[in-house]
């Protein structure tokens, strides 16, 4: 033999067992794997085709079994197995999918199924080379009652796969908890590693405010504990994590940073707090001012000075919602804050006080001027009539007197109201004059 023809000979060798062990199964994950399943109970999650009848197959069988096959996108179809010579109907016959007069893939019209919640036993498990397939049945003991089979149709790539990574796909068929709490964990995992590195992103950005920077740090705190929380769980379910304590490691040096940045932000606060106090006190002593002037000689002045006070309590409450922020900081107000606060609020009283008795005396004193001008309007009024008594303008002379009177009773009723003793006695001598010429 050539040393070329050796050559050729040594690589097509080394082809064909690099084929043959690209293709090998593993053998320790189907053990495993069986340990697991075979002649245990489970719960069904998604619908089994059993059998399917087939009126027109060439032997006496009246029903084919049906095969579930399940991918791994989560999707279902129903294959009809070889020598079912069944015929396309509408509703049962996926067209769309491969058919022949032998076998195809339908979606309804079983005679038999398997639903969901069921209570089934596996009876045996095959490694394919581009799936796993599980036989599945209703009875533990027979296989041939209530029986169907599920194909996960996994691809040929499953045969590097671990244990765990093959039972959380079968998982998805049956029930199987452990395995189905480890893919959650699993994917949280990896939803909560996409997390943390956004999270230190931005803890880690450069110019941030100490506010915005503890928001951060917070968020990245959350993100730790949840990871190793997460962790926690996987080692409960019986697996290891080489890393899992870098999160708790990173979290203890984080809880240092965070109380530093809590209390520089807490600092910031109350320096922003204080100038607000500080800066409050210019438009604080303008008010005062203002309401502590001479008591109004005219309504206009009083209204301007009614407004003054009530701006003048507005201010005091914005001070006081101000110290109480101040307060819950754990910061003391000052003497002089606390002295301002007790004298402002014992002045407003006493100048709403005074407000009050100075809008009284203005009233007052604008009633007595009205009920001097009534009172010489009556005189005209009493003068007109006494000259049209017995003439055709005595009765709307009349008129005249009695409303004018009538004014007069109601500035009185007004005025003794409001406390001026005089107008009392004023009202008993209107209105008994008012009646007087009312009867007439």
């Amino acid at each position: 033999m050539s040393r070329m023809l050796k050559v050729l000979l040594y690589l097509c060798v080394a082809a064909a067992s690099t084929a043959a062990a690209s293709s090998k199964k593993n053998p320790e994950v189907e053990q495993a794997v069986k340990a697991e399943l075979l002649k245990k109970a489970f719960t069904t999650k998604i619908l089994l085709g059993s059998y399917i009848p087939c009126p027109q197959s060439g032997r006496n069988d009246a029903i084919k079994p049906i095969d579930t096959e399940l991918s791994t996108d989560g999707s279902i179809r129903y294959y009809a197995r070889a020598n079912c010579f069944y015929q396309p109907t509408p509703g049962v016959i996926d067209l769309g999918v491969f058919f022949d007069a032998t076998r195809g893939y339908v979606n309804g019209g079983f005679s038999s199924e398997i639903p969901p919640g069921t209570t089934v036993w596996v009876q045996g498990v095959d490694f394919k080379e581009d799936r796993v397939e599980v036989r599945l049945s209703a009875n533990a003991s027979n296989g041939a009652v209530g029986s169907g089979k599920i194909k996960y149709m996994v691809g040929s790539s499953y045969l590097t796969w671990s244990t765990d990574q093959l039972m959380e796909v079968i998982a998805r068929g049956i029930a199987i908890p452990a395995y189905e709490k480890l893919s959650q964990v699993k994917m949280e995992f990896e939803v909560l590693r996409a997390n943390l590195q956004e999270a230190e992103r931005k803890y880690n950005s450069p110019g941030v405010d100490t506010a915005a920077k503890l928001a951060d740090a917070m968020t990245l705190r959350q993100v730790l504990e949840k990871l190793k929380n997460n962790r926690a769980m996987f080692m409960a379910l019986g697996k290891s994590d080489p890393e899992s304590g870098v999160y708790t490691k990173e979290l203890s040096a984080l809880l240092p940073e965070i109380a530093k940045l809590t209390e520089q932000a807490r600092q910031e606060r109350v320096a922003h707090l204080r100038n607000q106090l500080k800066a409050q006190l210019q438009q604080l002593s303008e008010i005062q001012r203002q309401v502590r002037q001479e008591p109004p000689s005219s309504m206009a002045e009083w209204q301007k000075r009614s407004d003054s006070l009530t701006q003048y309590s507005t201010l005091l409450g914005d001070r006081q919602k101000l110290l109480d922020e101040l307060q819950s900081e754990n910061e003391a107000p000052s003497t002089e804050d606390v002295k301002l606060m007790n004298e402002s609020k014992v002045e407003i009283d006493t100048c709403q006080k005074a407000l009050e008795q100075g809008h009284q005396q203005l009233e007052l004193a604008d009633l007595t001027s009205q009920y001097g001008q009534l009172t010489k309007k009556r005189a005209q009024m009493l003068d007109t009539y006494s000259r049209a008594f017995g003439t055709s303008k005595e009765k709307p002379a009349l008129q005249d007197l009695v409303a004018v009177l009538g004014q007069m009773v109601a500035n009185r009723d007004q005025a003794a109201g409001l406390g001026d003793k005089t107008a009392a006695a004023q009202l008993i001598k209107c209105r008994t004059e008012a009646e007087k010429f009312k009867r007439k």
